[in-house]
């Protein structure tokens, strides 16, 4: 094997070309490895909750582009927390509907009664619908959807206020596949966010592993349901259903989150072990969606709970 001299001495290309495959190695171990197309086929597809049904031709010459998409839907849904600013035009009472409202074709079809003229740009304030982040998501999922798009809603962490308020609030937003650069981009609809970074929002696993780990920020974690470790569970659980396509509505919660003693110290050792692997396999998800499809069909402690919103909130409020 030829050498060459530089300032340094002799260098054996034998050990330059074993570097360089070295290289090479490491660079490919790094690198993200594509979903299958078997799984983006399956984020492609409609569910029950996200199926348009028979206002599917309401999304016939819809914009294509993630951005304008997320402009439209902001004409047609507002959040709770808007509508409270916005009470003195809006219908008396019509202050938040996502229980009337638990799936896509339903609400499309409200939409359409308060105003005929479709998914448009200049839809009034009180002809829109008055629900909260998950139903934002619901409604990109299904239209991306039918634009071919994969797509998936993830339920995490959102850091927009924590400057201000030192909180990470439990919040739904989606995650749309980027053919080009063949990764997973984070849209926020409710709030109009375009590709969030990892910072601005955090996972569910992130959360629950750092609490496990003792490595949490100094920071409050909240969600409707709770805070603390009662919101990392509840946050996680409901993300685990998302990426399994089971955009299940956010008060059909598992009923151990309920309980009057909630605490992480009555889970048992088996529950803990089960809820830490799911935290582990939700890193990348889209690698292991039969692992984590048989771990809830296995624990019925996981299984979701059907409830109403009314009792939802009854059990949150009771002493």
């Amino acid at each position: 094997m030829r050498s060459f001299k530089n300032k340094s001495g002799t260098i054996n290309l034998a050990v330059l070309f074993l570097c360089m495959v070295f290289t090479v190695q490491s660079c490919h171990q790094t690198t993200p490895v594509k979903p299958s197309a078997e799984v983006l086929k399956h984020y492609r597809q409609f569910t029950g909750f996200t199926d348009p049904g028979e206002y599917s031709y309401l999304y016939k010459n819809l914009p294509e582009s993630t951005e304008e998409v997320c402009n439209l839907i902001k004409k047609q849904l507002i959040h709770p927390f808007e509508a409270r600013q916005m009470k003195d035009i809006l219908p008396e009472g019509c202050l938040m509907e996502d229980e009337v409202l638990p799936v896509v074709s339903q609400m499309l079809e409200k939409l359409i009664e308060r105003d005929s003229g479709g998914l448009t740009m200049d839809r009034k304030p009180e002809n829109r619908l008055v629900v909260g982040c998950y139903h934002h998501s619901l409604l990109l999922v299904s239209i991306l959807r039918s634009q071919g798009i994969p797509v998936r809603m993830r339920a995490g962490f959102a850091r927009y206020f924590e400057e201000q308020a030192n909180v990470r609030f439990g919040h739904v937003i989606c995650e749309v596949w980027d053919t080009d650069k063949e990764q997973w981009i984070m849209v926020d609809p409710d709030r109009n966010f375009v590709n969030v970074s990892s910072n601005q929002f955090k996972s569910s696993s992130h959360a629950w592993i750092n609490f496990r780990n003792s490595q949490l920020p100094d920071v409050d974690y909240t969600s409707s349901i709770g805070e603390g470790a009662q919101a990392f569970l509840y946050i996680l659980l409901l993300d685990q259903a998302f990426v399994l396509s089971d955009e299940r509505n956010y008060w059909h919660s598992p009923a151990f989150l309920f309980t009057d003693d909630f605490s992480v110290d009555n889970l048992t050792a088996d529950q803990l072990q089960v809820i830490d692997q799911i935290a582990e396999l939700m890193q990348k998800p889209e690698y292991h969606l039969d692992k984590l499809r048989k771990l809830y069909d296995s624990h019925s402690f996981l299984h979701a709970y059907k409830r109403s919103l009314d009792t939802y909130y009854d059990e949150l409020l009771r002493d």
